[in-house]
């Protein structure tokens, strides 16, 4: 049924005439972020103290604190496209369902290499998740949650095999954070992933495989946060990230106003409760990226570790092969590579029908009678509905 219209149209309008007032609050806001911006850039180390204080009394306070390049940089590298060896990953999954005829899951990686002279190939990696892959210790069928970190684990773990196949230098290319960002922190698998992550990311900088992250229309407000700190009274230091006078603004609208096409912001470094686990070389950083057009800035941000940015050159090739990437893409700019990799690994509605369709006659070959979709999935599963992914 359609929505109803005359229900919500009275808040639509309150809506709309609360937003003039609003939009200028927000305007205030980012002018404010700006001017904090331009007087701290010589010396952030006042606001740095701040940080750290805030982190000591409130460990779950999350900011971004500047490196060794100044707050305000705008920066576009003057050399050519260096030679690299590309590789891009993304990830699609089936989520078991307890209404299905069979309880299944599916994780898909798509890998994409791309290298100057070369044919772009790709590769397909398929799991089968089933019997004690998709229950917890406590009996339950796991959760998107889960089987997405299994995902975000195999993406990364398919990533490192194929980068060694190529001689340096070679950057990998993954949709969204570096850093692993889920609910279930507390749980066993959580943690033992992340531990298995954290190899894969060491094993990557002891070949010197360059890594990033990408972020599309990033929500973050890391250095928004760190500004705000010189907003604070020492006090009210114990509850940062509690009190925002800078709340609602993010760090892509403040570099919005900056950067122009190409150029990307300094890099700063994530700090934050779960971001200690990443420490020394695989500290997470990043930097915001405008890979738009004169007049239409869209802003991306670009995490790396730390053994690629502590390097100006290989932070210089990440943000040349990103832009070179998303210029392919045309006004709507993202990383080419990372579209062809979406569209190698998604799974259609289809193709999860088939898979059940083979299981179950695998299970009746072998005597074992399968269970029936329940009726809610049955009509769930009417003509309309064509993929299944993230």
């Amino acid at each position: 049924m359609p929505v109803n219209y005359q229900q919500i149209r009275d808040a639509i309008q309150k809506a709309g005439s609360l937003a003039p007032l609003r939009d200028q609050e927000l305007r205030d806001k980012r002018e404010q972020a700006l001017a904090l911006l331009v007087q701290f850039a010589p010396d952030p180390q006042p606001l740095i103290q701040k940080a750290q204080t805030a982190l000591e009394r409130n460990p779950d306070f999350r900011c971004g604190l500047p490196t060794r390049e100044l707050l305000n940089l705008a920066h576009l590298p003057a050399t050519p496209l260096p030679q690299a060896v590309l590789w891009g990953a993304d990830g699609s999954q089936i989520i078991p369902n307890q209404h299905l005829a069979v309880q299944f899951g599916v994780i898909n990686v798509g890998l994409i290499r791309l290298a100057s002279g070369a044919i772009p190939r790709q590769e397909i990696e398929s799991e089968l998740l089933y019997a004690d892959d998709i229950y917890t210790p406590q009996g339950y069928l796991v959760g998107e949650e889960i089987i997405a970190l299994r995902r975000d684990y195999k993406e990364r773990t398919h990533l490192l095999d194929a980068a060694l196949q190529d001689p340096a230098p070679v950057l990998t290319l993954t949709d969204g954070p570096l850093e692993l960002y889920r609910e279930g922190k507390e749980s066993r698998e959580y943690q033992v992933l992340l531990e298995n992550y954290l190899g894969i990311l060491s094993q990557m900088a002891d070949a010197n495989v360059l890594t990033a992250g990408y972020v599309d229309k990033p929500r973050a407000d890391l250095l928004i946060r760190f500004l705000e700190l010189a907003l604070l009274t020492p006090e009210q230091l114990n509850n940062a990230g509690q009190i925002r006078p800078l709340g609602g603004i993010t760090d892509a609208e403040l570099f919005a106003e900056l950067l122009q096409p190409g150029q990307r912001s300094a890099v700063i470094v994530l700090q934050s409760r779960s971001s200690k686990r990443f420490s020394g070389r695989l500290a997470i950083h990043c930097f915001y990226l405008n890979t738009g057009r004169d007049q239409h800035p869209q802003i991306a941000r670009v995490e790396i570790p730390g053994w690629v940015a502590q390097n100006a050159a290989q932070v210089d090739l990440v943000q040349q092969h990103i832009l070179d990437q998303c210029y392919q893409m045309g006004v709507k700019a993202y990383p080419y590579i990372l579209h062809r990799a979406h569209e190698t690994a998604l799974v259609s509605y289809e193709e999860r029908d088939r898979l059940m369709n083979m299981i179950q006659i695998e299970l009746l070959n072998r005597g074992v009678e399968p269970g029936e979709t329940s009726s809610k999935q049955h009509h769930k599963d009417q003509p309309g509905k064509t993929r299944y992914g993230k």
